[in-house]
């Protein structure tokens, strides 16, 4: 936000406005603002962590099978490699129309719908995997990692707008079918909410 100081200026015209003299002369004052569009309050639910930073867990504290893994041909995968969570609504304006929202973070070279893991296979990280993140319902529709496409992103319906959330599903890929490596996981999904 952008944060405009007047002290100066205001100085000024007070020293003006003191001094004995009056002198006929303009004076030109130049005001600006930072005009702020109403949007909504959102958060995460699900995971760890606050309303707008969460950890989620996927699998039991053991660890995922490689077999759970959702795969070229069941990109849905098992339940042993998901994780559930919503994005809620805790606050909009009456105005609202339409909610979009895009999910970046560096996605797969093989997955483009599925962040890679941001742990290397030399430093213990899980080799040739992924997570994708779709709707709930929908398992095997994955949202395209950065996409401004309303039909490879989420677009909240007019029903999850009025019920204020959208349940989602995180599933763990392989990226190459056969390939997965034993190892730690970790990826970030940031959710980039457009209103209107």
């Amino acid at each position: 936000m952008k944060k405009n100081m007047f002290s100066l200026p205001i100085a000024a015209l007070i020293a003006m406005a003191s001094s004995g003299t009056a002198f006929a002369t303009n004076l030109d004052v130049r005001f600006t603002a930072n005009v702020r569009e109403t949007t909504c309050d959102m958060k995460l639910v699900g995971g760890t962590g606050s309303d707008t930073s969460q950890t989620l867990q996927i699998g039991a504290d053991r660890g995922v099978r490689i077999e759970d893994f959702g795969t070229s041909k069941n990109r849905a995968g098992n339940a042993g490699a998901r994780a559930s969570f919503q994005l809620k609504i805790v606050e909009c304006p009456p105005s609202l129309q339409s909610l979009k929202t895009t999910i970046s973070g560096t996605p797969s070279g093989y997955l483009k719908d599925a962040l890679i893991n941001s742990i290397k296979k030399e430093n213990g990280g899980a080799d040739f995997s992924a997570v994708s993140i779709a709707r709930a319902s929908k398992p095997d529709e994955p949202f395209l990692i950065g996409s401004t496409d309303d039909s490879k992103r989420l677009v909240w319906s007019q029903e999850e707008i009025a019920v204020g959330e959208v349940p989602l599903v995180a599933i763990l890929q392989a990226t190459q079918d056969g390939l997965v490596t034993t190892g730690t996981f970790e990826a970030t999904a940031t959710f980039n909410f457009y209103y209107e």
